[in-house]
């Protein structure tokens, strides 16, 4: 376990919109909520929901509409090269778990908290700080196949029921409260990220049986997919032994998800009964955390003395922390410094693709782009439309501006473009792209597409409504963007009704029963 502090946030990408995160916290707080002394963390009452069961696309529109708001909040850790990381890591143990055909989606949340949740429709998030406390990957696997067990087993959607639209306010309200908090100190800062995690495990109300349940499907799934097993019960041990020696609290993910001494050693002896040919973890992985440690620093030259003062030969892999340096270095303006580390990572391992791809972000930073043009190129010519690869290319040529930048940018970018549909970056990259190249049509619904991924429904769909009002559209072009404005308007219709029943309730707890007499 690193000594450096996991409790930083990374620092906004964009311009928040503060007066509508505060809004939103308001429209939560004025929701009627039953709270008892004895449990200060309890839901409010959202009445019988047994009346009827989830179905599978009430799931779905579940987990994209909580995705889309996660994005909104900025609380989603959107880099390629993690998701990519993550996904391939996510994806073999699903397929491992023997449900290879349903439907996730997983996410790196940017948060210092060790936790994880799964929400209905298979969305599964993982906080950064849970990446950084594990030490090796089977321990990161053991919780994404704990989650994953959650899902397949229904226990969330059959706990869940009708609350579902009850739910995700509850849930979104923390993500606000959390980053309204920001800057207020890390304890207040812990307690409310923690706190989406805690009242979204709470609605769920998972049964000891369903732990358990999950805990025994998780183990399998690591073996088949060829991790250690063990990763699971060595991890909640470690995690409760570091926290009660620091005399501090459960970290979140142990208090979502009661860990007995028994159920450790039952997962342990589970473990042991299934346990062959595993390994513990991987060079990817260790690339990985670093890169993660880096994405969510908020203090950048602290984290390069830490860098500079660890010692190679105490580390469990002195490559990683030669990385994870560089990616340091490069962020905070010393790409040049940067370059001859990484290139000697490149030089004992010239097939390992972290190391190209951070030469060319230390190449971009320093303004060489003709270098960084030319080792995209020849990576995208051992690795045709790969998509992390692709992404910064195409990025690189945005940098550069011009038409033939952005044509070459679009050519990149089209074939993906399919397969990304639900990639709020690409499409952003993919409607600047089109934008320098003068296609301002396909720049528009490109626009709008990626507004709708960040839960910004009604710029979505005001945008493509404005694009089918010009003139010179063509008949595809035309049949296109009225295909999509019909399937965006019932989402809309649905999001601006709930707005309507939050203003409703606020407008009823202002007035109060006393104004009423």
């Amino acid at each position: 376990m690193s000594s450096l502090p996991m409790s930083g946030l990374i620092i906004s990408r964009r311009r928040r919109s503060w007066p509508a995160v505060l809004a939103f916290v308001a429209t939560l707080a004025s929701a009627p909520m039953t709270l008892t002394a004895q449990d200060p963390l309890a839901l409010p009452d959202l009445g019988d929901s047994s009346a009827r069961i989830l179905s599978s696309d009430s799931e779905r529109e579940y987990a994209d509409a909580l995705l889309r708001q996660l994005r909104n909040y900025e609380f989603v850790l959107e880099d390629a090269e993690l998701t990519e990381y993550l996904d391939t890591l996510a994806q073999r143990l699903v397929q491992a778990s023997g449900r290879g055909g349903q439907r996730f989606h997983f996410a790196l949340a940017d948060a210092p908290m060790v936790n994880a949740f799964a929400s209905p429709g298979g969305l599964i998030v993982a906080f950064s700080g849970l990446v950084l406390a594990a030490e090796t990957e089977s321990e990161l696997a053991a919780v994404l196949a704990h989650e994953i067990a959650h899902v397949t087993q229904r226990h969330i959607a059959r706990a869940m029921e009708s609350a579902v639209e009850d739910a995700l306010p509850i849930l979104l309200g923390s993500v606000a409260l959390a980053l309204a908090a920001r800057g207020q100190g890390d304890g207040s800062q812990a307690a409310l990220v923690g706190g989406m995690a805690l009242l979204q495990q709470r609605q769920i109300n998972f049964t000891r049986d369903n732990e358990h349940e999950a805990d025994r499907l998780g183990i399998q799934t690591l073996a088949r997919a060829g991790f250690d097993p063990t990763g699971m019960s060595d991890f909640f041990a470690r995690l409760g032994t570091i926290y009660r020696a620091q005399g501090s609290d459960y970290p979140e993910y142990l208090r979502t998800h009661p860990v007995t001494t028994t159920r450790i050693a039952e997962a342990k002896a589970r473990a042991e009964q299934v346990r062959s040919g595993s390994h513990r973890s991987s060079l990817e992985f260790e690339l990985a955390r670093e890169r993660v440690r880096v994405l969510t620093a908020r203090d950048l030259p602290r984290l390069v003395r830490y860098y500079r003062e660890q010692r190679p030969e105490a580390v469990a892999e002195p490559r990683a922390l030669r990385y994870g340096m560089a990616l340091a270095l490069i962020r905070s303006g010393g790409a040049s410094e940067a370059q001859p580390m990484l290139q000697e990572l490149a030089d004992q391992d010239p097939q390992r693709l972290s190391y190209q791809l951070a030469l060319a972000e230390a190449e971009r930073a320093g303004r060489d782009f003709d270098a960084a043009e030319r080792r995209y190129q020849k990576l995208l010519a051992e690795r045709p439309e790969h998509k992390v690869i692709t992404l910064a290319y195409a990025r690189t040529q945005i940098e550069r501006d011009g038409l033939e930048a952005g044509e070459r940018a679009v050519e990149a970018l089209r074939p993906l473009m399919p397969r990304l549909a639900d990639d709020p970056q690409a499409q952003e990259l993919y409607a600047r792209a089109s934008e320098i190249a003068g296609d301002e049509v396909r720049a528009a619904e490109a626009h709008a597409r990626a507004f709708f991924l960040r839960g910004r429904v009604e710029d979505a769909l005001r945008q493509l409504e404005e694009t089918a009002r010009r003139p010179d559209l063509d008949y595809y072009e035309r049949a296109r963007i009225d295909a999509q404005v019909a399937l965006w308007r019932p989402v809309v219709l649905r999001e601006r009704q709930r707005n309507g029943e939050r203003s409703e309730r606020r407008s009823a707890v202002a007035v109060g029963p006393s104004s009423r007499n």
